[in-house]
């Protein structure tokens, strides 16, 4: 029998370049995602010739942001890593028919169960050149290297409750594209279970899709205008990166709608010494 081309056949599977190795396993992972509802109006400039659609929440598009601080262990080491994307929720053109049309809480708890709903990334900075590469080359994703000046929560400084992510500007990181700053503490989340979570990026000028499960128990927020105005801050900083500008079109000053943590459980515990 002759052997499948797996890299030209019309219903095959993107290549995997020489050097990657799929299924990539997370050692740790630190997740935080804040969503806007914003008018649907704004985002379709983003999606023109890209086969994909913005889904629609009574008139709404979600756009979000989240930041990823994770782990990869290897038999030589292991390395950190800490990107950030910036998301329009879509799903393609060629299933509108099959997608289920849910509400954007539905949708945030994970109930959108065909998973034909998924994020189109409109940047994707990142500080690690190997992150950086496997995005471009296995997922499409439109990646930039920058440096992020964190402030996460902790079980090894219990009292930070706060999340506040700044990502630096990729030339100057005196200056920043923005800075969020979230407070959930004392809240009770929703229960939710989002992954798998898809995305959407371009292979070889076609639309491709891939799925990202987050094995941690997902703690997710809703907030009315006047929740959100005390629970996160987003500021705009002085750099003239592009995602500052699509950042302020796609998102401007619209109250945080929803937020999702995720926090990987510890493997180990060192305590104190004793007399023996």
């Amino acid at each position: 029998m002759k052997k499948a081309n797996n890299t030209t056949s019309k219903n095959s599977l993107p290549p995997i370049p020489k050097g990657f190795g799929l299924p990539f396993y997370y050692a740790t992972l630190f997740n935080i995602e804040v969503a806007f509802l914003v008018d649907r109006k704004r985002v379709l400039p983003y999606l023109e010739n890209t086969g994909l659609i913005a889904a629609d929440f009574a008139g709404k598009a979600i756009v979000s942001f989240n930041f990823q601080n994770y782990n990869g262990q290897f038999p030589n080491g292991s390395s950190n890593t800490q990107e950030i994307e910036l998301n329009i929720v879509v799903y393609p053109e060629s299933q509108k028919d099959n997608v289920a049309m849910v509400s954007a809480e539905d949708y945030l708890k994970g109930e959108e169960q065909t998973k034909l709903m998924g994020h189109k990334r409109v940047w994707v900075p990142c500080d690690s050149d190997i992150a950086i590469k496997a995005g471009i080359e296995l997922f499409g994703e439109p990646k930039f290297k920058t440096t992020f000046t964190t402030a996460l929560p902790s079980l090894n400084v219990p009292d930070v409750n706060t999340w506040t992510v700044t990502c630096n500007d990729p030339k100057n990181s005196k200056q920043s594209v923005f800075t969020c700053v979230a407070d959930v503490s004392k809240l009770t989340p929703v229960m939710a279970a989002f992954s798998p979570i898809t995305e959407y990026g371009k292979f070889n000028n076609k639309l491709i899709g891939c799925r990202w499960n987050i094995l941690q128990p997902t703690n997710l927020y809703f907030f009315n205008k006047a929740e959100s105005s005390k629970r996160v801050k987003l500021t705009y900083g002085a750099s003239s990166h592009p995602m500052k500008k699509d950042m302020e079109k796609l998102i401007g000053d619209t109250p945080a709608f929803a937020l999702r943590t995720s926090m990987s459980a510890p493997a180990a515990i060192q305590t104190r010494a004793y007399y023996a």
